[in-house]
């Protein structure tokens, strides 16, 4: 990336000049000032050094064409397509990697976590409402879904006639022993990809005994889509019933800054859609989480289509492939995007109308939505084995570059090219502020030169007075804005008590081997059988829940934006204010423009906005991550109550056992909906004071950097200066600034090459 190479030389040629040009005289001289410069650059340099990763987090059902779409954006096969089954499905995750050949790195479960799968089985088996261990047909592909995870690895040892406490002391093999013992990690290097594939094959084919166990594989290889930090994360069909897994998904979908969500085409848009972002109720999770924004929807299989629905899109019979292709695509971007806008609409409640509402919807009906026929452009590109026409010709119409574009746009606006931007922007407001420094303690010290300073000192003074009080307003607005959303909130959790009862009675219509799976798994557990997701915990929530994202989005995203929004244009208003008074100090006073003045003002007015920059991202990274653990935490308040009632259903066998296991649930929910409702109230007026706590800090912290920026154009104005006066050490260093430190302009005469320490990066 062009950017990081800038980047990563900028920061070089300023390491070489401080290191020949500054040090020998500083060190003796200004020794503290030296350790603050020195200080700074190790935090620039660690900046560039350790970037953040940028996750997106691709999410459909089984079949929608993730590891083909996958395989396309990468380049290669990645990923074995046309043999994964959701029992043997995993979390992969893919990054680039400069190091030549491939890693896979293989992260299986704990012990405990198969221990608790191993129980769980054991629990299965035990007769229920039916009074065999058998079971009824929905019992029975409980069963049979946990007996081929345990069976495989276990062996035969598994046989249909084994008891649940047989089950329990069989003893691993001793792959799975190694596995437990070493850590749970495995590493795999490969020089070549297809060497890579075939191992994979065999891990998502399930051939190798060790598939259950697996949580997560992670791919590193030279994928330069994915240059600048990003990570794709292909998570499991939504219909995965692996219970470890499920749990890995869900925290990957609450905390990848970016979620994209495919739907197969030739399927239609309301089968899949409603059901990942509506029933999952994705698109909840993202509100509350702070990432709705950033929600793309990924058609795949663009170019499976019927060409005699052509008349359906407007179009003539004989019309060409690409050209129904195209249709199709516009006419799938245009009904996603209608889909999406109901979708929010039906998050809303009839109080909810006004901004927020409308900028959701207008978010929604501008989404981004990637028609892709990866298949074809695995072909075009020569990618894989591919034989069959898929009627395209052109790259373009595949969808995949749009992929890539969007891809580099993440990477420049979020990823390590916003990072080493940045990077370089600081590296050189440094090298400015290092020359300013020398350049004043060459001043000569004139009467006029003095009164500028005091003057500047004063205008600094009131500077800093300003952004105080802009603190205060702040304090005062981040005060009003959480009673205002509390108040709304608040009438919510009462009603919400009253509608506990409800949802325990729903739970009635779940079939006893379901509940029983359910309450084995303490509230959660994901049918092998129906694909569907249950969560008694944060159903007890639902009530509030199902309420809450429009008031949510409103409070942390509007309200609290328009606070930190109307801080910042505060520091970078008075920001200029303090320039112009200081502009005009220099004209009454020595009755002309300071060039060097306007330099070191100019490079003032850019850290100021660097510094705003920098805070807001701090600022929306602390939003975002508060918000997130509140609404998080929401759910666990209720499985914290449940806890002992899913201890108590665990023992239920036999005849019956399903009203018993209604009732222990039922009594406990209702009993525990009071307290577990005013905890709720609780942690979230903690949790926003403590957001607000944050946030003053932050404030605080651009306040006083925004005053040490104020303090070293008063302490290192460069006003009335003999040149032929300044100490030759002092000017050496002026003038061995390095011209990509170009903030700052030397006003001696212009030299050579020769002449300078550093020039264009370059030693004498």
């Amino acid at each position: 990336m062009d950017a990081l190479i800038k980047a990563k030389q900028a920061i070089a040629i300023f390491e070489n000049w401080m290191d020949r040009n500054v040090q020998p005289l500083a060190s003796a001289l200004y020794p503290l000032e030296l350790a603050e410069w020195r200080k700074e650059f190790e935090l620039i340099r660690s900046q560039m050094e350790r970037p953040d990763r940028v996750r997106i987090a691709l999410v459909g059902s089984t079949g929608a064409g993730k590891s083909t779409f996958l395989n396309a954006v990468l380049g290669q096969e990645v990923l074995p397509v046309g043999v994964m089954q959701p029992c043997t499905a995993f979390v992969t995750l893919v990054r680039q990697s400069d190091m030549p050949g491939f890693s896979v790195g293989v992260e299986f479960c704990s012990r405990d976590e198969w221990r608790a799968e191993v129980e769980s089985f054991a629990a299965f088996i035990t007769p229920g409402d039916d009074e065999s261990a058998s079971g009824d047909g929905e019992s029975k592909r409980l069963i049979d879904a946990a007996r081929k995870r345990i069976q495989a690895v276990l062996g035969d040892q598994v046989a249909q006639g084994v008891s649940p406490d047989e089950l329990l002391v069989l003893p691993l093999p001793t792959e799975a022993e190694k596995i437990f013992a070493g850590g749970a990690v495995q590493t795999h290097r490969f020089d070549e990809a297809p060497e890579m594939l075939q191992y994979l094959r065999q891990l998502i084919r399930g051939e190798s005994t060790l598939w259950p166990l697996v949580k997560q594989v992670s791919i590193s290889g030279p994928y330069d889509c994915l240059a600048g930090g990003l990570e794709l994360v292909d998570l499991p069909g939504l219909n995965d019933p692996n219970a470890a897994r499920v749990e890995v998904t869900r925290e990957f979908l609450r905390t990848s800054p970016f979620v994209w969500v495919m739907f197969p085409m030739v399927r239609g848009l309301t089968q899949d859609i409603k059901m990942i972002l509506g029933e999952e109720k994705l698109l909840r999770t993202l509100v509350f989480s702070g990432t709705y924004s950033a929600l793309t929807l990924i058609g795949t299989k663009a170019d499976d289509v019927d060409t005699n629905i052509a008349p359906q899109l407007g179009l003539d019979d004989d019309c060409s492939m690409p050209e129904l292709i195209r249709e199709y695509c516009r006419q799938t971007t245009a009904e996603a995007r209608e889909q999406l806008v109901q979708m929010v609409h039906d998050l809303a409640t009839a109080a909810d109308e006004g901004e927020t509402l409308t900028r959701m919807l207008d978010l929604a009906s501008n989404v981004a939505v990637h028609t892709t026929s990866a298949s074809a452009y695995m072909k075009l590109q020569g990618i894989g084995r591919l034989r069959k026409d898929y009627g395209l010709d052109d790259i373009e119409d595949t969808g995949v570059p749009a992929v890539h574009s969007h891809l580099r746009a993440i990477a420049r606006e979020a990823g390590a090219e916003l990072n080493a931007n940045m990077a370089r922007r600081r590296i050189e407001q440094l090298g400015s502020e290092v020359a300013f420094f020398f350049r004043a303690t060459a001043q000569a010290a004139t009467p006029a030169a003095g009164e500028a300073r005091q003057r500047i000192q004063e205008e600094m003074t009131k500077f800093a007075a300003a952004i105080e009080i802009a603190q205060g307003h702040a304090k005062l607005k981040l005060e009003l804005y959480r009673e205002s959303f509390l108040s709304k909130v608040k009438p919510l959790l009462a009603s919400s008590v009253q509608g506990v009862r409800k949802i325990c009675h729903g739970w009635s219509g779940i079939h006893w081997a379901t509940l029983r799976a359910i309450v084995q798994r303490d509230g959660v557990f994901k049918s092998p059988s129906s694909g569907k997701y249950y969560d008694f915990s944060e159903d007890l929530t639902e009530p509030l829940m199902g309420q809450l994202p429009v008031t949510w989005e409103r409070y942390f995203t509007d309200d609290l934006g328009r606070v930190t929004e109307s801080y910042v244009i505060t520091v970078t208003q008075e920001g200029t204010n303090f320039c112009e008074r200081v502009r005009l100090i220099v004209d009454l006073i020595f009755h002309r423009k300071d060039e060097l003045m306007e330099q070191q003002l100019a490079s003032f007015q850019d850290k100021i906005k660097l510094l705003t920059q920098e805070s807001q991202s701090r600022l929306m990274a602390a939003v975002i991550q508060r918000r997130s653990e509140l609404a998080v935490k929401i759910p666990l308040v209720a499985h914290n109550y449940m806890k002992p009632a899913y201890a108590n259903a665990k023992t239920e066998s036999g005849s019956g056992m399903k009203g018993r296991i209604l009732a222990t649930l039922e009594s406990t929910a209702v009993r525990s909906a009071p307290p577990i409702y005013d905890t709720i109230q609780t942690d979230l007026l903690d949790g926003l004071r403590d957001l607000d706590a944050a946030m003053l800090g932050l404030f605080k912290q651009l306040a006083e950097s925004a005053r040490e920026q104020a303090m070293h154009v008063a302490h290192n104005a460069g006003i009335d200066i003999d040149e032929a006066s300044i100490n030759p050490e002092i000017k050496a260093i002026l003038d061995s600034v390095p011209s990509q430190l170009a903030t700052y302009q030397s006003c001696a005469a212009p030299v050579t090459s020769g002449q300078c320490g550093i020039l264009a990066g370059e030693p004498v």
